[in-house]
């Protein structure tokens, strides 16, 4: 079976999002797949040279990349860089020997409909992984009007994809109904939590590297770890940390990734005058992440309202991997229902200054409490979300959408 794989950002890339595809394609080459994977040559979170994580290549996965056009950060021309993998992504695809199934992520946007035109051309599936939903996501953000032209025509061109598509992945029940809202069938949808990233050991204490490094010994770590884009709230944390001030001494709020409301962020901690209590840290090296991970007492996801069901922060799941306990903060979203269902965090809206202070609060006094979550967390995540599950639903998710049995599917 002759698999094409669309996406981005792919190896030897360190950022979590990218390293789901690179797990899918490897096992679906183990599985006895043919796998390309067509990606940018650019890095959103490059890994450090010599970092210890699989190479697709190694199993078979073949990687053709769209050559970089210009250099410099990724997040400068953005819309250049978009549009120059489009230009580059619809002849590699279309002037091709047909492969038997089309799958591309939803990074950038608009090759999800250049996708699923080509897997007609051929009269081939086209899977598409819903890591977000678009034109929905650029509405939300404010980056279109709804009542403009723009607007309507991509809701119509991405409407027709998702609708056409042979099977799409939602990410959980929420953008389900995201998606039937759409007009895509029921039939053609499979829900298919992301999973944990990288090493799921965590180093406490002493032998963390980090802990004396950014001036950690003796605190209550609050740690947020990955992408801080458009669709997560920062105010409410933020706020929240001078209202903990007095009455939790010794408490830090520890952002590490990047992103665009990175600024936006900073900027809101210099007005407030917090900078001796939130601490904001690059990306760290991919080997590097049990010990950032190691640095948290609870961790935390954000999601702004009119985000749910659109987007669903995959940081979670490395949480609750490494059994650290949750504050989530934003409304009913997929997120939510995770930490509500495992017992293993906490759920404040947005906003909600208070609620969220009186939440940390609470886990800072009663270390039974917090230890109890983050065991919640680990033990749900190791009974219904893990890799291995995860895996094997994608390898049945190819067969059902190829009519074709892999091996391994259905186990």
């Amino acid at each position: 079976m002759r698999i094409v794989f669309i996406e981005q950002f792919y190896y030897p890339e360190g950022w979590g999002g990218a390293q789901l595809p690179r797990d899918v394609t490897i096992d679906l080459a183990r599985a006895g797949c043919d796998v390309e994977v067509i990606c940018g040559s650019d890095q959103y979170a490059p890994a450090e040279p010599g970092a210890a994580m699989d190479d697709p290549r190694t199993s078979g996965v073949r990687i053709r990349r769209i050559p970089r056009l210009i250099g410099g950060d990724i997040h400068s021309l953005k819309l250049l860089r978009q549009l120059w993998f489009y230009a580059c992504a619809l002849p590699m695809l279309a002037f091709r020997r047909r492969p038997d199934l089309i799958v591309t992520q939803t990074n950038p946007p608009l090759v999800v409909p250049v996708a699923v035109l080509v897997a007609r051309l051929h009269r081939r599936p086209c899977m598409i992984i819903a890591q977000d939903i678009y034109p929905e996501v650029m509405r939300a953000h404010g980056m279109i009007d709804e009542r403009s032209w723009s607007a309507g025509l991509l809701t119509r061109v991405f409407s027709w994809a998702y609708r056409t598509a042979r099977v799409v992945v939602s990410l959980g029940p929420v953008m389900t109904e995201r998606l039937l809202a759409k007009g895509v069938s029921s039939s053609r949808i499979i829900e298919i939590c992301n999973w944990a990233t990288g090493d799921e050991t965590v180093v406490r204490g002493e032998a963390n590297r980090l802990r004396n490094e950014w001036g950690l010994a003796g605190c209550f770590v609050l740690l947020y770890s990955g992408n801080l884009g458009v669709a997560h709230d920062v105010e409410t944390p933020i706020r929240a940390m001078r209202a903990l001030g007095e009455r939790v001494p010794g408490l830090r709020l520890v952002f590490v990734g990047k992103g665009s409301r990175l600024a936006q962020a900073k900027d809101l901690v210099r007005e407030l005058g917090l900078e001796d209590v939130v601490q904001f840290r690059a990306f760290v090296p991919f080997e590097l992440l049990p010990h950032s991970l190691g640095l948290a007492d609870a961790a935390l996801v954000t999601l702004l309202p009119g985000f749910e069901g659109l987007v669903v922060p995959s940081k979670l799941l490395g949480y609750m991997a490494r059994a650290v306990p949750t504050l989530y903060v934003g409304p009913d979203s997929d997120v939510a229902r995770l930490v509500e269902l495992s017992t293993g965090g906490r759920c404040v809206p947005a906003g909600a200054v208070d609620a969220f202070a009186d939440a940390v609060e609470q886990w800072v006094r009663s270390e039974a409490d917090l230890r109890a979550s983050g065991e919640a967390a680990s033990t749900y995540y190791a009974e219904h979300l893990s890799k291995a599950r995860g895996l094997a639903a994608y390898r049945d998710a190819v067969a059902g959408a190829t009519g074709r049995k892999l091996p391994g599917a259905g186990t």
